[in-house]
């Protein structure tokens, strides 16, 4: 007879690969002399620019950007300084320990922080601080108060072996838009930096990914990379838990990435009706991303493509005991029922960067996002909500001007718009009247250390 029995899942595979990978890794390096070489590195970036938006609400000290440049709420518009406008303003250590024989021993710890205000980076108190009609900007964020917000990991490495951490991770899908985004990751000009929804797969909070295990390895012109999550959940293997999977091919000038991650009951959280605490709403999440760069002479193009799928969380029962998030209390239960169907979002990015000289840079960029019905009530009729179909489009065009190695000048613009369902969700949250397009200026400095 065949043989009937279950065959394990993605999730318990990859685990049991990593797993093994972090025994053997501590088998092989136990045996070790211990060597004196060792460093350790304190660097950061501050990054501030002065920004106007078109329709915006108040600056906010706490979020970890200050405001939104996407499309917004409100008609009236807002002058202030932005946090993080090219890249996002943080300071951490890092270290390492050689340990002989091809082997290290690594840690990093990276936090992030708001020139504006000295505030450690704290969207989910932001939120907490606010409603949905102000009167400051708030939106979700990974980067929610924790004294390493950006990363906090340990691990192993080697040249032959590859490089094993634990602890919390950016995603791979993060990663990847810091390399094949045309705005590279820009929180002020590109929707893909701004929003970490692109970077966690759907969620913004998983685009950091707390207690887990991340692998990555070169094997010739490929690095390959596996991540897990523990949910540490009683009674269930998979709650809060996830994987990834990450590719990139890199031969000369062209590299092109796919991967694909999936979440868990995972969790969003917005705005209550009063102050003092959020509202939650817990998701599965599925996605996939496949992006290209090449790069002649001075010419780089960067593409990409993400396709994210949200549905109702697998195990309700465990996310409906969850009474806060980030320190901060929840109004009500998680949500545990947003989704009557699956809601797909399908992204898509092409721009390109031009070196003017070795000093000046100009970059373009062009981004859509559509969205499907994924409501069966309601939608056509005159009466669209957040659920129906739409689309979101962005056009950017920045200058970069480096004065030194470290330090650079930057100035850029931004406009987006809104249609259907998207539209909807902002007026249905938004003093009335709200508005389907938006526009930022900015000027911004940025010095490394």
């Amino acid at each position: 007879m065949p043989d009937q029995r279950a065959r394990p899942s993605p999730e318990l595979k990859l685990r049991k690969i990593l797993m093994a990978a972090a025994s053997t890794a501590l088998l092989t390096t136990a045996g070790l002399a211990r060597a004196e070489d060792s460093s350790v590195t304190l660097y950061g970036i501050l990054d501030t620019a002065i920004a106007n938006i078109e329709h915006a609400q108040n600056f906010d000290p706490f979020h970890p950007v200050a405001n939104n440049p996407n499309v917004t709420k409100g008609t009236d518009a807002a002058t202030g300084m932005l946090n993080g406008g090219m890249s996002a303003t943080r300071w951490g250590i890092k270290g390492q320990e050689d340990m002989g024989s091809g082997f290290k021993a690594l840690f990093l710890l990276e936090s992030g922080f708001n020139v504006g205000s000295g505030n450690l980076s704290n969207a989910a108190l932001g939120i907490s601080r606010n409603t949905s009609s102000g009167p400051n900007m708030s939106a979700d964020s990974a980067v929610s108060g924790q004294l390493f917000s950006r990363g906090a990991y340990v691990g192993l490495a080697s040249g032959s072996y590859g490089t094993l951490t634990a602890g919390r991770h950016q995603s791979f899908f993060l990663d990847n838009i810091a390399m094949f985004d045309p705005m590279m990751g820009s929180q002020a000009f590109s929707p893909i930096g701004f929003s970490g929804t692109y970077g966690g797969g759907g969620a913004t909070d998983d685009s950091r990914v707390d207690s887990s295990l991340k692998y990555k390895i070169a094997l010739g012109d490929f690095t390959l990379g596996a991540l897990y999550k523990f949910g540490g959940i009683s009674g269930s293997s998979t709650a809060q838990g996830a994987y990834e999977i990450n590719g990139i091919y890199t031969s000369g000038g062209l590299s092109v990435q796919l991967g694909y991650q999936a979440f868990k009951d995972a969790f969003a959280i917005s705005n209550a009706t009063g102050t003092g605490t959020v509202k939650a709403t817990a998701e599965d999440t599925k996605s996939y991303m496949l992006a290209a760069k090449y790069s002649w002479e001075q010419v780089t193009l960067r593409a990409g493509f993400e396709r994210e799928e949200l549905m109702n969380p697998s195990n309700p029962a465990s996310d409906l005991t969850v009474t806060s998030l980030y320190g901060i209390g929840l109004a009500a239960a998680p949500s545990v029922t947003a989704y009557p169907s699956q809601k797909n979002l399908n992204v898509y990015w092409l721009g390109a960067g031009y070196d003017f000289t070795p000093a000046f840079t100009l970059l373009a960029g062009a981004y859509h996002v559509s969205q499907n019905d994924y409501d069966p009530i309601g939608c056509g009729s005159g009466k669209e909500t957040g659920r129906c179909s739409g689309s979101l489009n962005y056009y950017s065009l920045v200058g970069e001007y480096f004065l030194s190695k470290r330090t650079d000048l930057y100035a850029g613009v931004m406009k987006s718009t809104v249609s259907g369902g998207p539209a909807a969700a902002v007026a249905n949250t938004a003093p009335t009247p709200s508005e389907t397009s938006n526009r930022i200026v900015a000027l911004g400095v940025r010095h490394r250390f």
